[in-house]
């Protein structure tokens, strides 16, 4: 039975993932959406799992317009899911657009 309350959309863009390590270092990963909601997102990647349920990141996702432009958005979530080709995570509910997220190799 779907327990989403909201719209889920079939939306591929980049996302930019970090998370904190024991040792207090950061950890970054560059993948990709496979859909997106106002509550989380799958995030692909790339045939590895290096993300456990309950690990709390920070995601930033590439939103471009018709125009060519885009901008960055920004939020902090949890791992709710883990499939073999990705994770599922939950959002705060918080967001801001943000200018400085560097060039992803995507």
């Amino acid at each position: 039975m779907e327990r989403r309350v909201v719209t889920r959309y079939n939306l591929q863009v980049p996302a930019q993932v970090e998370t904190m390590l024991s040792s207090g270092d950061v950890q970054l990963y560059e993948w990709k959406t496979r859909d997106v909601s106002s509550s989380g997102a799958f995030l692909v990647t790339d045939d590895s799992q290096p993300l456990e349920k309950g690990t709390v990141i920070k995601v930033n996702l590439y939103l471009n317009s018709f125009s060519g432009d885009g901008s960055w958005v920004e939020m902090n979530g949890r791992v709710v899911r883990l499939e073999n080709e990705g994770v599922g995570v939950c959002f705060d509910g918080q967001y801001q657009f943000v200018s400085n997220v560097p060039d992803l190799n995507m």
